[in-house]
Formats: structure tokens, C-alpha cells, sequence
């Protein structure tokens, strides 16, 4: 269970430093054409949305996903291990 949590660390410390370096990539960018962003806002606005709604999106597919495959295992696991051994004793 140790190297469970430890890579849950490092998946969450990784995830940390990708939204870190999106928002200064962001910032840099809004600084450089601060011009187009405050001309723009709505459709900036619009797509962050869009872009926020489409990774929920993503994780509900995910965990949905996921949750099937678990079933989907819990079945096989029950019907195979009802079946006799096709090897003779």
C-alpha cells in the first residue's frame, strides 16, 4: 500500500506543477496581448467555459468507465470461479 500512496503523491504534485505552469503560460500570454483580452472578453469567457465543461465531462466519462470495468471484472471473477477446472484430477 506504501508505493499506492507515494505515486498518488507524486500524481497529485505532478498535477500541481502542470496547473502551475498552464497559469504562468496563461499569464505570460494575457500580459503579452492584454490588447485582445480586454477587447474580447465574452469569447474568452465563453471558452473557458466550454473548455471547463468539457474536462468534467472527461472525468465523468472516466470514473463511469472505470466503474463499468470494475463490475465487468467483479462478473468474470464470479462466473469463472463457479466453473469446475477443464483439466481432469
Amino acid at each position: 500500500m506504501g508505493s499506492a500512496t507515494s505515486s498518488r503523491y507524486r500524481a497529485t504534485r505532478l498535477a500541481l506543477l502542470d496547473a502551475f505552469a498552464a497559469g504562468a503560460g496563461l499569464g505570460y500570454l494575457a500580459h503579452e496581448y492584454r490588447e485582445v483580452v480586454v477587447a474580447n472578453p465574452g469569447i474568452i469567457g465563453l471558452t473557458l467555459l466550454l473548455v471547463f465543461a468539457a474536462g468534467y465531462l472527461i472525468r465523468v466519462a472516466a470514473r463511469a468507465l472505470r466503474r463499468a470495468g470494475s463490475r465487468v471484472d467483479a462478473i468474470f471473477a464470479e462466473e469463472l470461479g463457479n466453473k469446475p477446472s477443464p483439466r481432469p484430477r
